[in-house]
């Protein structure tokens, strides 16, 4: 994640554009040293929406820390022992 000032952002909107669609490059934009906005690929802004559509399910995050208290307490199961083979 690279950061810019406004007057940067401005001067290259279009090489900061192709990086964020073609490189997957991110940018925070600031003024004055305050960071104002992000630049991403819509690609990875569909990506964060998704993620955060699928966080705000009570249940779906109910089941995040079951599997988080899971592997804290070491109740993990190696692919090769569920699928009967490595998958590697």
């Amino acid at each position: 994640m690279k950061a810019m000032g406004m007057s940067e952002a401005r001067n290259h909107l279009a090489e900061a554009v192709h990086r964020t669609s073609a490189e997957g490059e991110t940018f925070i934009i600031h003024s004055r040293g305050v960071p104002k906005a992000v630049l991403m690929s819509v690609e990875e802004y569909r990506e964060l929406e998704a993620t955060m559509e699928e966080m705000s399910d009570p249940e779906a995050r109910k089941l995040l820390e079951e599997g988080k208290d899971d592997i804290r307490k070491g109740r993990t199961k190696s692919a090769e022992e569920i699928f009967g083979e490595s998958l590697v």
